[in-house]
């Protein structure tokens, strides 16, 4: 009886350990794959992962060391080539402290982050907690941590050493976060920005393809003559009797592990499946049609030896509570003018897409703001016309600027008011 009652209370005592199997983490993956040909008729690579179709092309270029701005720019950047930086990041205290989630979490456990939480085979969605949340469940739930990087956790990481200095130093969009327990496969995409991802822990697989085949891959602008976008095509199961010109399209591929890093020029395709517990972070720089590393120099003359953190160094875009926010606290034309010259990139037309796309963006959290094409009127001082050449934001005059400057700074004050009424 006495058992009987023992057996009884321990049934009903709540438990909170998690139920279930932690993930695989793995690392001892076949890559490149080894192509067979199925019997029957049935094309290569048929209802197989991205890769499965053809060979390789042979592997991203590769460089045994950090290089210094000024060579990254003329070998990697002007040449737009992509390149594998092997031991980028060594001897860093991170590569340390984070391989420990009770570090992550006594020190950033009450952040608000962005994680993804896969739904079906190709369906994904995007969800808010915190990163205690994160690091309890992520080792059992088909999650990946990829959010814009908490200015906390920014003095943590080091700034790559091409990016310290010199014009790209002076264009960084954003640094993002990414971690997961292995096994994510990303969608084959590409950005409009120049990418620089680097791996703390884990593996990263990356198949890299030229922008030219595009259309093969039945891509998706991110909007109207954007220079982002992704293919609509289930990578982890290509059907080749629909999309039979893959088995012809070259790719190049690479694999990062533990302090690697990958700079992918803007525009290139790539897709990326992680392999173990995997930290990394990347940096998003935009493409510029001239280079100066004069600050170079000064640095070098101040016998500047540390090595600066991300928290250093100004990006356009920062986390707040987890969401992506301008990283301006009241806008001025001089801020305005170098925000619209990374928007044109190297490109000679800035489009009223992509200058839509940023005044969203910039204006998300506002409780109310005038059409983007009212606030592009402005730019162009005529209704109607939907680009603006390089030489067009050169000569915007300081009224032009003013007036935008205002728009933002109007749209973010009554945003405040009225949190203060509520």
């Amino acid at each position: 009886m006495k058992m009987y009652l023992l057996l009884s209370v321990m049934l009903f005592i709540p438990v909170h350990s998690k139920i279930g199997f932690p993930k695989s983490m793995s690392m001892d993956i076949q890559f490149p794959p080894i192509i067979s040909r199925p019997a029957g008729g049935i094309p290569v690579g048929h209802l197989r992962p991205l890769g499965f179709q053809r060979n390789p092309s042979g592997k991203v270029m590769n460089t045994l060391e950090m290089p210094h701005a000024h060579a990254f720019n003329i070998k990697y950047i002007k040449s737009n080539k992509p390149v594998a930086i092997r031991e980028a990041l060594t001897k860093q205290p991170i590569l340390k402290d984070w391989e420990n989630d009770q570090y992550l979490t006594n020190r950033y456990g009450d952040l608000n982050v962005t994680v993804t939480v896969k739904k079906e085979r190709r369906a994904h969605e995007y969800t808010w907690m915190t990163m205690k949340k994160f690091l309890l469940d992520y080792l059992y739930e088909d999650w990946y941590l990829s959010t814009i990087l908490p200015p906390e956790m920014a003095e943590e990481l080091p700034m790559p050493g091409c990016l310290r200095c010199g014009t790209y130093r002076k264009r960084l969009q954003e640094a993002e976060l990414w971690m997961s327990s292995g096994g994510t496969s990303s969608m084959l995409h590409s950005h409009e920005d120049h990418t620089l991802h680097c791996v703390l822990f884990g593996r990263k697989d990356f198949i890299v393809i030229e922008s030219e085949h595009r259309k093969i891959f039945n891509y998706k602008e991110k909007y109207h003559n954007a220079g982002a976008g992704y293919s609509t095509i289930d990578m982890d199961f290509i059907n080749m009797f629909q999309n039979s010109k893959i088995s012809k399209t070259p790719w190049t591929y690479t694999t990062l592990t533990q302090g690697d890093c990958l700079f992918l020029p803007a525009g290139y395709m790539h897709q990326v499946r992680s392999y173990g517990r995997g930290i990394s972070y990347t940096v998003l720089f935009s493409p510029s049609p001239e280079f100066d590393s004069s600050d170079c120099r000064v640095q070098v003359e101040k016998g500047k030896s540390s090595i600066p953190s991300l928290a250093e160094v100004e990006f356009v875009w920062t986390s707040k509570n987890g969401d992506r926010v301008l990283n301006v606290d009241k806008m001025t034309p001089q801020v305005l003018s170098h925000i619209l010259d990374m928007l044109i990139r190297n490109k000679d037309k800035l489009y009223i897409e992509q200058f839509e796309h940023f005044y969203l963006d910039a204006l998300q959290k506002a409780y109310s703001y005038p059409p983007a094409t009212e606030a592009f009127a402005i730019l162009t001082e005529s209704t109607g016309k939907t680009f603006l050449t390089r030489t067009n934001l050169k000569n915007l005059k300081l009224e032009q600027l003013q007036r935008l400057c205002a728009v933002y700074n109007d749209a973010f004050l009554q945003t405040t008011l009225h949190k203060e009424e509520l």
